[in-house]
């Protein structure tokens, strides 16, 4: 039999060796108890579990006895409850337990216990089964519609119940048609099709011609395949069109001229879809787009579509034009205070007067700790605002939120290696926490066990800007400082790269793979490493130096390849390099302004910005007394021929 000294010591050892190092006993007892459970020796659990009756984890202990015991034990599940009540953990217990009970059949049980504020597809329909079984048929059956009417494949737990519901009088064909639509517009051509099934005569044609132009828009270029006589096929038509947009918003216009006149289009129909195809072409900056724009009726001048307006003009230099629409968000609605740059620049292009009012708003703009800001300021030849304000709570708020079950265990779950489970705890309490000012004492507390990325997202959460302390801190210091030095890039850069990308999660994996604080992909990784003599290694991007090491190599590599200019360099990294030279090459020579105001890409232009902005913030908290937004060469946009010949040798350059 292992001895529990044996034990301890064995979960030392598989530890990661400076974790192992810092952990004190009651710590090692606990993995110890862990590993025990996992392994079936209830014994040695128990023994270590007793010593462990203070332990702030012991919960998480009589958790996982529960767990392992596969929630049978119903009397060990209410005490659990009654004990940690409005828990983190016993919401998670609450709802695993339900998802047991169906399959012992307790359903009964099941239906007593349920509580819908647990917010899961699966339980809501093992309760309308319950309730099935229980005799409430009708009532069942007739809430079955909102489980089934998804955008995404339902629950298997849902099965049985539709089973019964689609053959009842509860079903009509206008739920799968309206499900089939729900599909499409998230992509779930299998879904759709599923739905088709239930379909008949019209519906049925439509529904699959709907599909087939989700996958291939180009079939509306027939106006044969889609029969004016049958009404459904007006929903294919518009599905298709919407589809074309996305990549070409020209050919969606010329197949919209072609059915436009064929159907029985609403105005709202009609308007809605060329406001999308009209936007498609200003994205593309097509000499069409303006005009095609102004013709849509006056209700849809939405924000986006005025916004884009003046994008268009700054493309073309078409100040007046520029000064016009401004003039006319700023009437419309609340107008983002940016485009008050822009009105000022179209007022100096033209040499006309900036009024009084104007000049007050572009002051005041200049105040402001943003991209705009410091360029306004640039302009205006007045000091950046960089002023720090802590955040305004006292120490006895500080110390009563971070008395919390949760937040104790958090820290407790971090001191031990167990991240994601700590981020879980945390996320909790701050989802259930209205109150500002705790929402700030969280975020304090977060900044003060170095968890920064936590820190910056729940002082966002509590609506506070001006923690500078905590909104931009400077984790891995050296690394970044090493990684700069050795690739000749400024720290600032670097650091607010992993603020835009992270915000500096060192264990953050993206939707799309990509890993670490300054979130490569892994391919690029590969490329990267192999460039510089680095050993390529997937899970290493979650090591910081590592990353950083990697991340500044990449980012100085496109910070050549595009003629030392970080904003088109920047823009490389977030959006990839080819298509950001597609960008250069189709643009007239454009000021480096209005060069980021009209990147094609929504999220591009945001980052863009953003790090431009944190780079500057960076500076400052880096003890540059003078800090800069863009350097003096930047502010000139390079052409495509001037790129290529400035740069195309030193990409070629091994980076250090």
């Amino acid at each position: 039999m292992i001895t529990l000294r044996t034990l301890v010591t064995l979960i030392a050892f598989l530890l990661p060796i400076p974790l192992a190092a810092q952990l004190n006993t009651t710590q090692q007892n606990y993995l110890a108890a862990l590993d025990a459970l996992s392994a079936g020796k209830i014994e040695q659990f128990n023994k270590l579990s007793k010593s462990l009756s203070h332990y702030i984890l012991t919960p998480y202990l009589e958790y996982e006895r529960i767990r392992y015991g596969q929630y049978k034990d119903t009397q060990a599940i209410k005490i659990f409850l009654e004990r940690y009540p409005n828990q983190s953990i016993s919401y998670r217990l609450h709802k695993e337990w339900l998802l047991s009970l169906p399959g012992r059949g307790e359903w009964d049980t099941f239906l007593v216990n349920y509580d819908e504020n647990l917010r899961s597809s699966t339980l809501h329909c093992y309760y309308l089964r319950a309730l099935y079984r229980s005799g409430e048929k009708d009532k069942a059956l007739e809430r079955t519609k909102d489980a089934w009417i998804t955008s995404g494949s339902a629950p298997k737990a849902c099965t049985p119940l539709f089973k019964v519901w689609l053959k009842s009088p509860y079903f009509e064909p206008d739920f799968a048609y309206e499900r089939l639509q729900l599909a499409l517009k998230k992509g779930r051509t299998s879904l759709a099709s599923y739905s088709a099934n239930f379909l008949k005569g019209d519906q049925r044609a439509a529904a699959n011609m709907m599909i087939w132009a989700h996958k291939s828009p180009s079939i509306l270029s027939s106006t044969k395949r889609f029969p004016s006589a049958n009404p459904y096929m007006k929903d294919a038509v518009l599905h298709g069109l919407k589809r074309r947009v996305r990549r070409r918003p020209d050919v969606a216009l010329t197949y919209w001229k072609k059915h436009q006149d064929r159907f029985d289009f609403s105005v709202k129909e009609t308007a809605e879809l060329e406001r999308k195809i009209y936007l498609g072409l200003a994205r593309q900056f097509d000499q069409e787009a303006s005009d095609l724009l102004a013709s849509l009726p006056p209700e849809y001048n939405s924000r986006e579509v005025l916004e884009w307006q003046i994008r268009v003009s700054l493309r073309t230099r078409d100040w007046s034009s520029v000064l016009k629409w401004v003039e006319v968000l700023e009437k419309t609605e609340k107008m983002d205070p940016q485009w008050y740059y822009w009105k000022h620049q179209a007022y100096l292009a033209q040499s006309i007067k900036v009024p009084q009012q104007d000049m007050k708003q572009l002051y005041k703009l200049a105040k402001t700790r943003t991209y705009y800001g410091f360029l306004t300021a640039e302009l205006l030849g007045t000091s950046f605002s960089l002023t720090n304000s802590p955040l305004p709570i006292s120490l006895g708020k500080h110390k009563e939120v971070g008395s919390i079950p949760e937040i104790d265990r958090a820290k407790e779950f971090l001191n031990i290696g167990q991240t994601k489970t700590a981020k879980r705890e945390w996320q909790y309490v701050v989802n259930t926490k209205a109150d500002p000012l705790d929402l700030m004492s969280l975020a304090k507390l977060a900044k003060q066990w170095g968890w920064h990325n936590r820190a910056i997202r729940t002082v966002i959460a509590a609506n506070h800007w001006h923690d500078l302390s905590i909104r931009f801190p400077t984790p891995y210091k050296q690394a970044f400082v090493t990684a700069a030095n050795q690739v000749n890039l400024d720290s600032s850069w670097l650091f607010a790269i992993a603020r835009q990308e992270s915000a500096f999660a060192e264990g953050v994996r993206s939707g799309a793979g990509a890993r670490g604080l300054m979130q490569l992909m892994p391919a690029t990784a590969r490329q990267t490493a192999k460039k510089i003599g680095l050993k390529p290694s997937k899970n290493s991007l979650y090591d910081p130096s590592y990353n950083i090491k990697l991340g500044s190599n990449y980012l100085a590599n496109m910070y050549l390849r595009f003629n030392k200019n970080r904003a088109i360099a920047t823009a490389a990294y977030n959006a990839g390099p080819n298509r950001v030279k597609q960008w250069v090459k189709s643009s007239p020579a454009l000021s480096i302004d209005v060069w980021i105001e009209t990147i094609p890409y929504d999220e591009t232009r945001r980052y863009v910005k953003n790090v431009l902005a944190f780079d500057t913030i960076y500076q400052h908290k880096l003890g540059e007394n003078n800090p800069v937004l863009l350097h003096g060469l930047e502010r000139i946009f390079v052409s495509e021929i001037t790129l290529s010949k400035a740069s195309t040798q030193q990409a070629n350059i091994a980076v250090k």
